[in-house]
């Protein structure tokens, strides 16, 4: 029987609530890993699963030093169990997808990283958090799954780290990778996915995490916006701005007027689009200011990004190259 690795780290799939008929008022990161794997009998049947607890929180509350555990341990597990089949990490549904980002920039191996949580409490009538635990030991199981990286299953759906987000706040069917779509599914007939058609080159794997991770600000683009925090973020010595521009990425003529003012450092910075869709391309002028286009990364997953550059020490050129490889 194969062996398979459970992290744990809370959520709403651990969540309880006071009577199984509450579907919002409830107590995330309840539960601990070995209860999510007993309500689940069949697991038993599938493989050889040991379980962890790295945290058992709110995923808002996430904080570096877990990502710090995850990566570490995993790294660990793959080089010293050869015959592990993949990892499984049971996680809160509104951080979900940066951290299937940052995996999939820091883990280099071809065997699979599942992420899966739920949108209602374990305590709730039709419960989602069993069946997408069930279907994610499934695909972490599946030959099919190798080679694809990091993968979130939810609702019956399988999706790549890069392009999955959660977009809406009730439903089972909160996740959608807009520009792309799931990867796949997973049923009562097995996993589906399509061929791994090339791998791509993880300049980020070999990366060692700090105690200590630099700050990126999120600065979000509206109409009239006030330059009073971007003023103050800059002379506070912030290492990192994403942008989230509107349309395409655009800054509106204020906040590029800001930049023009400032004469201290810049820190590297990235432009993405509070569109929920579409990319975000480079532009001459922008690029003037330091301002790099972050592809089809969300704000969320290019302050991901961001932050790993920092770590690494590069500069602009060498962020350049990065969103390039990502």
């Amino acid at each position: 029987m194969k062996s398979l690795l459970l992290l744990a780290t809370g959520g709403t799939i651990a969540g309880c609530a006071d009577d199984s008929a509450t579907l919002n008022n409830y107590t995330a990161g309840v539960l601990g890993g070995d209860a999510l794997l007993a309500a689940v009998p069949q697991l038993q049947d599938l493989a050889t699963i040991s379980v962890e607890q790295v945290a058992n929180v709110d995923s808002a509350d996430l904080l570096f030093e877990h990502w710090r555990a995850l990566v570490a341990r995993i790294r660990d597990a793959f080089a010293a169990e050869p015959e592990l089949a993949g990892v499984v990490i049971t996680h809160g549904t509104n951080t979900l997808e940066e951290t299937a980002w940052l995996l999939q920039l820091l883990i280099d191996d071809p065997r699979p990283v599942v992420l899966v949580g739920a949108m209602r409490p374990a305590t709730a009538l039709s419960a989602d958090g069993p069946l997408n635990l069930l279907q994610a030991v499934q695909v972490a199981l599946s030959p099919e799954a190798r080679g694809h990286g990091v993968l979130v299953v939810m609702d019956g759906q399988i999706h790549g780290a890069q392009r999955v987000t959660k977009v809406a706040t009730q439903g089972v069917g909160a996740f959608a990778s807009p520009g792309g779509g799931p990867l796949g599914w997973v049923d009562d007939a097995g996993v589906h996915l399509a061929a791994v058609l090339e791998s791509r080159p993880k300049p980020l794997a070999q990366l060692q995490l700090p105690k200590h991770w630099p700050g990126v600000a999120i600065v979000y683009g509206c109409v009239d916006p006030s330059v009073d925090g971007i003023t103050a973020l800059l002379g506070a010595g912030v290492r990192g701005f994403v942008f989230t521009g509107t349309g395409a990425g655009q800054l509106s003529e204020t906040e590029r007027s800001a930049l023009e003012a400032w004469n201290g450092p810049f820190p590297l910075m990235l432009r993405s689009n509070r569109c929920g869709s579409g990319p975000v391309y480079g532009d001459a002028d922008q690029a003037q200011l330091g301002l790099l286009p972050a592809g089809c990364l969300n704000p969320q997953k290019a302050r991901v990004l961001l932050i790993l550059a920092l770590i690494a020490g590069l500069n602009q050129s060498g962020l350049a190259s990065l969103c390039e490889a990502s």
